[in-house]
């Protein structure tokens, strides 16, 4: 007959436990804001795809009118004088994760800006703020290092 000491217990202690959840912790703290960062960037081609639909538009439309777009949301048309043009886009982008404004309207150019919302606003590329995105009538688009 085969006694069995206290010894030969299975399964973990508390401090072995806690040794393994601050592991895990601290592993999460370091790959989170990494994690964060890496979906603000991939979230940041709704914006780039937003301004360069916009930009497409725009340049469909002036064939049509005397000046570009005044105006995004709407049914897309111009008037007889062209002063009322409207581009027929919504003013948010397809995913929801920036708000599209035009400015600098005329006959000769146009400036089209997305602005983050919610914690895309935080999204940066080499240590500059990509908010907000413009492009205009060239296909200047800024900030440089968010394109």
């Amino acid at each position: 007959m085969k006694i069995r000491l206290a010894t030969d217990q299975h399964g973990f202690t508390l401090v072995e436990l806690m040794v393994v959840v601050s592991i895990v912790a601290i592993l999460a703290a370091i790959a989170l804001p990494s994690y964060q960062k890496e979906i603000r960037r991939s979230r940041r081609s709704d914006g780039q795809v937003a301004l360069m639909a916009i930009a497409i538009a725009q340049e469909k439309l002036r064939g049509h009118c005397t000046q570009y777009a005044n105006t995004l949301s709407g049914t897309a048309n111009c008037d007889a004088d062209g002063a009322n043009a409207v581009l027929g886009i919504g003013a948010t982008s397809s995913e929801g994760y920036y708000r599209l404004s035009l400015s600098g309207v005329s006959s000769a150019g146009f400036t089209a800006t997305a602005v983050a919302t919610g914690h895309q606003a935080w999204d940066t590329a080499g240590g500059i703020s990509c908010d907000p995105l413009t492009i205009d009538q060239d296909s200047n688009r800024e900030p440089r290092a968010c394109w």
